[in-house]
Parts: C-alpha cells; structure tokens; sequence
C-alpha cells in the first residue's frame, strides 16, 4: 500500500504564504517524468537502464517522486557527463549511503515543534513561495546565523540529519508538488542567502563548524546531483569576496558556478524580483513582500513573532510520511 502524507493542524493568518499541496511522495502516484534533452542523453539512458537491469540495481521510490525512474537515471548521468559506468558507481554509492544512515525513514515523523523553533532562531531561515521558473524558494539568514552555537547544541551528527530531512523534504514533497502545479518537471531549488555581517573566516575558524560544512557539501554533491539551480548571495558585505574563496573549495567547479553575488542597492534587488518575480522579493531584502508570519524565522521588519515560525516552517516540520497506508491526522494527503 503506498504511504500517505499527514499534517498537524496549522493555525495560520489568511494572507500568509501558502505551501503547495503534497502531490507525489514515496510512489503515492505517479510524478511527471523527465525526459532526455538530446540524442546523447537518450543514448546515454538507454545504456544506464540496460546497466541496472543487468546488475539488478533497482531504484526506491524515495528517489524517484521527482522525475520518476528516468529523472533518478538521468541526474546521476548528467552530473557524470553521461559517463555510464561513472553514473553507475555514483547512484550505487548513493544508495549504499541511503540504506546505511536510513536516509528512506527520516520524513517518517514530523519535528518537535518547540525544538524546531529554538534551532530556527538560531538558524533563521524558511520556504518561500516559488520563482519565476516555478522552483520552490529558499530563504536563508545567513550572517545571523549561530552556526557554531547550533552545532554545539545538536553535535555533528544531529546537524547533518537536520540538513538532510531538509534535502529529502525538498526532493520528495516541494519538487513534486512544483512539478505538479506547474503541469512539467521541475527539478531544481533556488536559494537566496542573505550573508549580511557574516564574517565567513570567524564561521570557519570553528573547527566543528567547518567539518559540518565540509560533510554537508559533498553529501550534497555525492546524493542529491543536479538538486540546485542556483544560489543567490544578497546583501554580501566587500569581505565576503576574498573570504568566498575558503569556502568555494567544498564545492566542485559545476556547483560553484550557480553562486551568484549580486549587487548591493537598488541594482541587487532589481536582479533578484528577475529571478523571485514582482512583490515576492521580502522587504528586508529591499523587495516589498511583508509576510503575515515573517518572511523568515525573526524577520527584521517583523521581528520574532508570537509563534516564531513561518508557515512555510510550520508545515515543514510538522510533515510526516504514512508507511502503514493508513490515513490519520489533519491535512493529510494520499
């Protein structure tokens, strides 16, 4: 029986922003497929799907609910140039990691939602809306940011796991559901970072934190090929040019050129609304969009709010896959 979705209540203000329905989780339907751009990756999948038969490697569900099994097929061969057999030991891997830490089960519960708010404010950060393409925005404050506080709190460990419910939750429930509304595959996140006074060097100078980060970015790069679309750095004080470039060594070349730092000043806000689109730029990005809950966690038009969390945070971590098949709770989606 194929898993259900289910929801905890959501008290939210009527002219909040609204998360997309769920559409397609864990084999719950069928999701848009992907298709090959040309006669090289038609091949390219041809020779991939007669490997996997052959060695009897078959591909869960947990991968597929974006793009279905040629979207898995093709991520993996176009982040390996369609070099099969190098596509070939890059999805193995990935599942052999998947089976490991039991990546299959961690949407499997919904968060502790006043643990979830003590992390958001020191992490502020949430889902917001979509963009021009129709890839689902997310939104993260970045320069305020206790990263070294965080990671004491949750250890190693605890913040991966907190990074990779976030990863499976994009490819297995907003990825669909843009997919869905939008009528055609879309396969890719767009992030917005709002370094503001972040001094990367004080960040990386933590060893803890920078063997978070170090982990994270090859989990990224190794299990979740051709997730981003691109990453728009706002609000990046003259600092972070040199300071990038200790960072930009965690990130293979494809990836480090879908960071873009854009202007500060009108010029930066007049690139993001091309990419955002009208009235969805926040206003403490110098956009106009004033969210009822905050744009983020401890918006700074908004200040903290009486529920901290944003809807987009809310019905994040209150989201929670059925594996029994049965149907409970509010919300819920089959």
């Amino acid at each position: 029986t194929s898993p259900s979705v289910r929801f905890g209540a959501v008290n939210v203000a009527d002219d909040a922003p609204t998360s997309p329905s769920v559409r397609f989780v864990d084999g719950a339907s069928t999701p848009i497929e992907d298709e090959p751009a040309d006669d090289a990756e038609r091949d390219a999948l041809e020779a991939f799907r007669a490997r996997l038969a052959k060695d009897g490697v078959e591909i869960p569900s947990t991968l597929s609910a974006n793009g279905g099994e040629p979207g898995v097929c093709l991520r993996f061969l176009r982040a390996r140039k369609l070099k099969v057999e190098k596509a070939l030991k890059m999805l193995r891997d990935c599942l052999a990691w998947r089976e490991a830490n039991d990546v299959d089960a961690i949407l499997d519960e919904p968060l502790d939602l006043e643990e979830f708010k003590s992390n958001a404010r020191m992490y502020p950060a949430s889902y917001h809306g979509r963009d021009v393409l129709g890839r689902p925005v997310y939104i993260e404050r970045t320069g305020s940011a206790k990263f070294a506080d965080l990671v004491k709190k949750l250890g190693h460990d605890g913040f991966v796991k907190m990074h990779l419910r976030a990863m499976e939750y994009q490819s297995r429930v907003l990825l669909p559901s843009a997919s869905a509304d939008a009528g055609r595959l879309v396969s890719k996140m767009c992030n917005v970072i709002d370094v503001g006074e972040l001094s990367l060097y004080d960040t990386v100078s933590h060893s803890e934190v920078l063997a978070v980060l170090r982990e994270i970015a090859q989990i990224d790069q190794d299990y979740y090929p051709e997730n981003l679309g691109v990453t728009l750095v706002v609000a990046a004080p003259w600092s972070f040019t040199a300071a990038w470039s200790v960072v930009k060594v965690f990130l293979d070349a494809k990836t480090a050129t879908k960071f873009k730092v854009l202007g500060p000043g009108k010029a930066g806000v007049e690139k993001l609304t091309k990419v955002l689109g009208e009235g969805k730029v926040p206003a403490f990005l110098g956009g106009t969009c004033v969210c009822a809950g905050g744009c983020v966690c401890c918006d700074p038009r908004t200040g903290e709010t009486a529920d901290v969390l944003t809807t987009g945070q809310v019905e994040y971590a209150r989201f929670a896959v059925e594996r029994s098949g049965t149907r409970s709770g509010d919300g819920e989606v089959g």
